[in-house]
């Protein structure tokens, strides 16, 4: 009897450090082989189209091109609507005018729905036989499983593609005045491709999701701004050339001017800190070479990156640090992965049950001792029970099966801590009391 255990290890680890069109390949022909299909695809629906694109097609073990195709009578069209298809046999017979089934001569069908974060129906995993399915149910659950994690990686690519369509249309509106924001944002745009390439950081896509929308609102401003600023120069000149602008109209008009580029500077400043931010984090994270730090100075910039993706859930993060530089020598890409897993684990899970009152907080501490440093990641949560603690770092393990949790997050930062960085990781928890992961780092 076919079974998760026996073959998840060997699909997850396939699709390690992969993201877009390599992720969506790699998942299909691992899925492809497991179920044993004629053809494995997954494809993003057009609603006001009718009609579905693939994005990674596979048949004997090899990727073929990419297709689109009506959803009109077909059974992909039900899978759309939100319900999951089988039909171990006798596809073609259900769906008479579906000429494409009947021309590949498929005889079994099981599609699968995957829904964004907001629960609508934005695409389908769908597997086809020539013959009768003898596993149904157990692809069907295959593909729910791997639903989520899809739909999180369709939803990633179209949030990065929309950021950098807002970028270039920010970028030409006000390019004369921020020439130093423009070329911190194409530096943005190449370090988020090299951390999407080398996978160092955590829940990369609603990263950068967070960090546009926090730069699009003084942007939104600065571009409000410029509009005032022009439309009250082109009436000043208009009433000029015509003899009938006033003393009053012309202070009145001057006064608005100095107000707006004030606000407009200042928001620009804003929009670039935030950059600047976003850049050293990522810097830092793309490399694997040993560096000393000035945490006093590394670690709030490392939050900072953090900031926007965990306001999006209404959770405060804080740091406590000692009134004194602290250097240390460390690997910062390891140590920014480590971080970012944790507080991301935490925003995950530690307020899924906590009442809406509660103020959602993650600190992060850091104290120096004779043998090295001690950084604590802290959060007011539901707090871990005994038993998942005692699987938490084992790999595969996960709550969230289903809901986009590959059960690898815990597993890796432990390794890397125990690892590379030669320390310690502890855990204490208790119930409705939160959690604190404590990791201990030796001087070099």
């Amino acid at each position: 009897m076919n079974s998760f255990e026996q073959y998840l290890p060997q699909i997850i680890k396939s699709l390690k450090a992969t993201y877009g069109a390599d992720f969506f390949n790699s998942l299909t022909l691992q899925l492809n082989q497991v179920i044993g299909a004629d053809y494995t695809f997954i494809a993003k629906l057009d609603a006001q189209r009718n009609t579905s694109q693939t994005i990674s097609l596979v048949s004997d073990g090899e990727i073929l091109d990419n297709f689109e195709y009506s959803l009109h009578d077909t059974p992909c069209a039900d899978v759309s609507g939100n319900a999951v298809c089988i039909h171990p046999e006798n596809i073609a017979v259900l769906y008479p005018n579906d000429l494409l089934l009947i021309e590949m001569g498929i005889e079994g069908y099981i599609g699968t729905p995957l829904q964004d974060s907001a629960g609508c129906v934005t695409g389908i995993v769908v597997a086809l036989y020539k013959h009768k399915i003898k596993n149904a149910d157990f692809i069907a659950s295959l593909f729910e499983l791997f639903s989520g994690r899809i739909s999180a990686e369709i939803e990633r690519e179209e949030k990065q593609q929309q950021l950098t369509k807002l970028n270039a249309t920010l970028e030409e509106k006000v390019k004369l005045r921020t020439a130093e924001l423009s070329d911190s944002i194409e530096n943005l745009l190449f370090t988020q491709d090299q951390l999407i390439e080398q996978e160092k950081m955590a829940s990369l896509g609603g990263l950068v999701a967070g960090v546009a929308h926090e730069i699009n609102t003084p942007l939104g401003v600065a571009v409000l701004s410029s509009s005032i600023i022009k439309e009250t120069l082109l009436k000043l000149s208009a009433d000029l050339e015509k003899n009938t602008l006033s003393k009053y109209e012309l202070q009145h008009g001057l006064q608005k001017i100095k107000k707006i580029e004030q606000a407009m500077s200042q928001n620009l400043s804003k929009a670039a800190t935030l950059v600047k931010n976003f850049k050293q984090v990522a810097v830092d994270s793309n490399s694997d070479d040993l560096a000393t730090l000035d945490l006093i100075r590394w670690l709030p910039g490392l939050v900072a990156s953090l900031k926007p993706t965990l306001n999006n859930q209404n959770i405060n993060i804080t740091t406590k640090l000692p009134n004194k530089k602290v250097s240390f020598v460390t690997c910062p890409a390891h140590l920014s992965q480590v971080i970012s897993n944790i507080v991301s684990n935490c925003a995950m899970h530690a307020f899924d049950q906590c009442q809406e009152t509660l103020i959602r907080q993650i600190q992060i501490t850091l104290k120096t001792k004779s043998s090295g440093i001690s950084l604590s990641i802290s959060d007011n949560g539901m707090g871990i029970t005994k038993d998942i603690q005692r699987h938490m770092f084992e790999p595969f393990y996960t709550t969230k099966r289903g809901k986009g949790g590959t059960g690898l997050g815990l597993s890796i930062v432990n390794n890397i801590v125990k690892g590379a960085l030669n320390g310690e990781l502890m855990v204490r928890s208790s119930a409705e009391q939160g959690t604190t992961f404590e990791i201990l780092l030796p001087y070099r």
